[in-house]
């Protein structure tokens, strides 16, 4: 499952890269923002704090673009009696978007997609044995909504609301900026 998580972050990466130099015959855009999860609860540490995203978009066409990102949620720690728990949460996604809805600068869209959901846990203190240091990865669904608002030609704010079904099942809000490299 590692191997299969890591080619899947491995081809995303290579598509932000490719999407951020494409020729100028194709809307391309590459850009980041913060993101909310509802997060994941491991030994009665939770980790859902804001995180920040990294995301790379290709336009094919009128009704649909493809969109690379990796997200780091914040660690989360917790102190116990004799030491601290520290706990973070990121993630590797590929999504189509789909438009349906279109007029001036603003546009709607439905969007899904693959993602590996990634956990690091390490606890510093007096009992190592009892809170063993922890880390997994996950492969999950993407589905949900989004938004984008032309500001300019170059600039694009956008939003967008999505739910991951995998084993760190969690509703991740987020909000950003993507400059267009038309």
């Amino acid at each position: 499952m590692k191997k299969l998580s890591l080619i899947f972050i491995f081809f995303s990466f290579i598509l932000i890269i490719k999407t951020s130099g494409q020729s100028f015959t194709q809307t391309t855009g590459l850009g980041g923002g913060i993101s909310f999860g509802t997060g994941y609860e491991y030994h009665h540490v939770h980790t859902g704090n804001p995180g920040i995203r990294i995301i790379g978009i290709r336009n094919f066409n009128e009704s649909f673009q493809i969109s690379a990102s990796f997200t780091c949620f914040l660690p989360n720690k917790e102190d116990f009696d004799d030491g601290t728990r520290s706990s973070t949460l990121w993630m590797v996604s590929a999504e189509g978007q789909y438009f349906l809805y279109s007029r001036d600068e603003f546009l709607f869209y439905a969007l899904g997609g693959l993602s590996t959901t990634g956990i690091i846990s390490n606890y510093k203190g007096e009992s190592p044995d009892l809170y063993p240091d922890y880390s997994d990865q996950a492969i999950g669904l993407n589905i949900g909504t989004g938004a984008n608002l032309l500001y300019n030609e170059t600039v694009i704010f956008f939003g967008e609301m999505k739910y991951v079904v995998s084993t760190y099942n969690q509703l991740i809000a987020s909000v950003g900026i993507i400059m267009n490299l038309k």
